[in-house]
């Protein structure tokens, strides 16, 4: 099972509910419900300058990726001024509160697992608009500083073969990985990565006992999604739900790079299963398993 969302359909909408609580805060539901997704809520969220998202808490784990702008966190711990390539995982449960204070809109992805429900209530707000002016840039070696990171582009890996819990080699090449969210940074439902395809790159067919998010930011590639080819670019969302089998390559000049999400967390093994390495085993077996009778192969 798969659904591909192009950039150009991705509408920002004024989430139900939040009138009186928010000013200037617009997302698109990018997966979800509607594209038969069960682990997974991601939106495209926008918050216009001098927009305030008031404290709230949600009873779900919310990752969080800035990827234009500037915008203003506000958690127990302290009020972050967070920039593009700031993320974090905000825990169920945790109030917290977004403004924006700078000139330009602030725009990010935001990825949410247990996936989000209209009923019952899963999104409650605790107090009034955030908090303006005391934001300062998180310190990312203070230890308190908890659920926060930044990523540069110079901190992905040499390309090579995938290196990654659950995965044996042979069938991902051409690929860097930066992991941004897992457990290390507190999540529990979900990872968050930054990924890159080199020309000539590839990740051979496969599925995966979890659900996965591509959310490409530059480049194009190639993609197989159970037996379906598609051309898949900058601004467009892939998700593969569970056992939904996905490839990709990138046959362009230019580099692919995609933040990738995963929801439940990956299993330490058998992660992947990969089509090659059991068409592998029934050549080498011979004719394969036999079926039982009266079913179809």
């Amino acid at each position: 099972m798969h659904q591909v969302v192009s950039g150009a359909d991705a509408r920002l909408e004024a989430p139900s509910g939040y009138q009186g609580h928010a000013r200037g805060f617009r997302r698109a539901e990018l997966v979800g419900p509607a594209t038969g997704a069960v682990h997974t809520g991601l939106w495209r969220c926008e918050l216009e300058a001098a927009g305030w998202l008031a404290m709230h808490v949600h009873s779900y784990e919310e990752a969080f990726y800035l990827l234009e702008g500037s915008a203003t966190l506000t958690v127990a711990e302290g009020v972050y001024q967070l920039a593009a390539g700031d993320y974090g995982v905000v825990p169920a449960g945790v109030s917290h509160a977004w403004s924006n204070q700078r000139p330009a809109p602030a725009r990010w992805l935001a990825m949410l697992s247990p996936q989000p429900r209209a009923r019952p209530r899963d999104t409650f707000f605790t107090g009034a608009s955030p908090q303006v002016g005391s934001a300062s840039r998180p310190d990312f070696r203070d230890p308190r500083v908890r659920w926060l990171g930044h990523f540069e582009h110079r901190e992905l890996p040499p390309a090579g073969e995938l290196q990654m819990d659950g995965y044996r080699g042979g069938n991902v090449k051409g690929i860097s990985l930066q992991m941004l969210v897992d457990r290390l940074l507190g999540a529990q439902h979900l990872t968050l990565f930054m990924v890159e395809f080199q020309p000539g790159g590839e990740g051979n067919v496969h599925d995966h006992p979890f659900e996965e998010c591509y959310f490409f930011l530059s480049g194009e590639a190639e993609a197989v999604l159970d037996g379906q080819w598609y051309t898949v670019k900058a601004g467009d969302t892939v998700w593969t739900g569970v056992g939904g089998t996905h490839g990709f390559f990138n046959r362009g000049s230019e580099p692919m790079r995609w933040i990738e999400t995963q929801a439940p967390q990956p299993p330490a093994q058998g992660a992947f299963r990969f089509a090659a390495d059991w068409e592998h085993l029934e050549r080498l077996t011979g004719s394969g398993v036999t079926a039982p009778q009266g079913s179809r192969r």
